[in-house]
């Protein structure tokens, strides 16, 4: 069986989440999830998944635009090594800087974004914050709307302006309450087709704050409602074990809230289960 080379790489800045009110913290979140990842996968045996650190992505200051700069540039260089990156932040807005990659490397992509929130707030007055990433992938045409799922979105806070954009770009979101009739597994099924029309690769993103609070309390914005730890671990799986998927990021946890480390442990185990899903890939 062919050997499957997956590469972590680290990014400790949440600057935009400062600049749109959110709680910071999330720039701890690498160096914690990385301990405790560290401690898992020496009791997780993968025989054809190879596991490659690329370290930390050094941010430039507060500068957000200059700190995406260089996590695309670190992500191509990955990329082209035909190695399958996991992104962990920091704040969501890391999310354009991965995705810009991917559009560099592949051109076209489809993207699953696992979020409480839609993130497509406009860029206003030059602030580029953590509720912008998707809107400025869309709005730059390095993702096309059709191939973007939002999925799980269900919070009061995804304002009815950001839906109608959405719309306009031919987007499709998946509402929480929609997912949990028809299945973890159905569902993202069907995002996956949606995100592979016609393009070269898929980008999974999980936002921590998609999933409930009593399971992930250490983010920006936690919520009582939300994706159960059993409904994250699952679609984390079947993200690695899906061949169209090139690249995974997880962002917003943010040790500074968390609860007895249960929001770093479940990030550390997100990682694991894309893995198992790597190690089974056909």
């Amino acid at each position: 069986m062919k050997e499957v080379s997956v590469g972590i790489l680290w990014v400790p800045f949440d600057h935009g989440v400062k600049l749109v009110g959110g709680r910071v913290g999330a720039r701890f979140g690498p160096e914690k999830i990385k301990k405790e990842f560290s401690k898992l996968i020496k009791t997780n045996h993968l025989k054809r998944v190879r596991i490659i650190d690329f370290g930390k992505v050094v941010p430039a200051g507060n500068d957000v635009k200059k700190t995406h700069e260089r996590v695309t540039k670190a992500l191509i260089k990955i990329l082209k090594r035909n190695v399958i990156p996991i992104v962990i932040g920091g704040g969501h807005d890391i999310s354009f800087g991965s995705g810009k990659a991917m559009y560099l490397t592949c051109k076209k992509f489809g993207q699953i974004n696992i979020d409480a929130h839609y993130d497509v707030r406009p860029v206003v007055n030059g602030i580029i914050t953590s509720g912008t990433p998707f809107r400025r992938l869309l709005d730059g045409r390095f993702l096309n709307g059709k191939n973007f799922i939002e999925f799980g979105a269900h919070s009061p806070r995804c304002l009815p302006e950001h839906y109608q954009y959405l719309m306009k770009k031919k987007a499709t979101v998946m509402k929480l309450d929609s997912i949990n009739k028809l299945g973890i597994e159905a569902a993202l099924k069907k995002a996956f087709l949606i995100a592979k029309k016609g393009t070269n690769a898929v980008v999974f993103d999980i936002d921590i704050d998609g999933i409930q609070q009593r399971f992930a309390p250490g983010c920006s914005a936690p919520g009582i409602r939300g994706f159960t730890k059993t409904q994250a671990l699952k679609s984390a799986f079947l993200a690695g074990r899906n061949k169209d998927v090139k690249l995974f990021n997880i962002m917003e946890v943010n040790p500074l809230y968390d609860v007895k480390n249960k929001t770093v442990r479940l990030a550390a185990e997100l990682i694991i289960e894309f893995v198992h899903g790597l190690n089974e890939r056909e």
